[in-house]
């Protein structure tokens, strides 16, 4: 697993697909690493040179040299710094979920660094119930540990659904009690702060590129009212919604989401 310097971070990523090929940057959400992508990152890499990561306080990055609270900005200058590290120019930007709270502000802060910007069941401002909901996740993760935090969110993240096979709850849990890197409480509450601070809403209409906003029609965690609040805000922003779905649509519905994402991308690079 490759690792490049950013700021005080030695930041975890991988890079596939052909390296001639246009770049895409796939940005995860609170609580996600790199992993979290691999559905994405087979269907891409067949024609984009794809690039996940970790972000800070996740994964193999984990909080750095000097651990302490930042912001949904800071998040945003870690991924350009990464695409400085690796020479990459400008990249197509995909965000999920705080992915998709950072990459808005990639677009607001580095237009120029952004071939076009995909936000996926995501959010323009934290509102007070948003606020609520991440601060009782906190608690859940401080006072029961990681894997029921694991266990209470993916109620939040799938529907109904999901839960008809059992095979895929206990895979879940299967997979995050084997992580190699479990994220500490301490990473995680420095995340989820991040994310309760998160407002781009009024600075929105500034964004410039060809935007995709995909969102579940079902999506408990991040109601479909937020992505339409995005792509009414952004000029000329695309809105795709995915019916019989929720937040966890990479999984649950993940031939219909790659086909929205590629199409998009296909489209911009024409």
């Amino acid at each position: 697993m490759p690792f490049v310097r950013v700021g005080d971070l030695d930041v975890a990523y991988d890079a596939v697909g052909p390296k001639d090929a246009p770049p895409v940057l796939m940005i995860n959400g609170l609580g996600a690493d790199r992993t979290a992508w691999d559905l994405q990152t087979r269907a891409l890499a067949a024609r984009y040179r794809t690039v996940v990561y970790d972000n800070r306080d996740v994964g193999q990055t984990g909080p750095g040299d000097r651990p302490r609270a930042f912001g949904i900005g800071e998040l945003a200058g870690d991924a350009v710094g990464l695409l400085d590290a690796l020479g990459i120019r400008r990249a197509h930007v995909v965000g999920a979920s705080m992915g998709g709270a950072i990459a808005q502000e990639v677009a607001l802060a580095d237009p120029g660094r952004v071939t076009s910007l995909t936000i996926v069941c995501s959010w323009p401002r934290t509102d007070p119930w948003l606020a609520e909901l991440f601060g009782q996740w906190e608690r859940i993760f401080a006072e029961m540990g990681r894997l029921e935090w694991e266990r209470t969110t993916a109620l939040w993240v799938f529907t109904h659904r999901y839960y008809e096979d059992p095979s895929n709850l206990t895979a879940l849990v299967d997979a995050a009690a084997a992580t190699p890197f479990p994220q500490s409480a301490a990473s995680y509450r420095r995340q989820s702060r991040a994310a309760i601070g998160h407002d781009a809403r009024d600075r929105l209409p500034a964004i410039d590129l060809p935007t995709h906003v995909i969102a579940g029609r079902e999506d408990l965690l991040t109601p479909l009212r937020f992505s339409e609040e995005i792509a009414t805000a952004i000029p000329g922003a695309r809105l795709s919604v995915i019916e019989a779905v929720g937040h966890g649509m990479f999984w649950e519905a993940t031939g219909r989401f790659n086909d929205l994402v590629l199409g998009f991308l296909d489209e911009v690079s024409a």
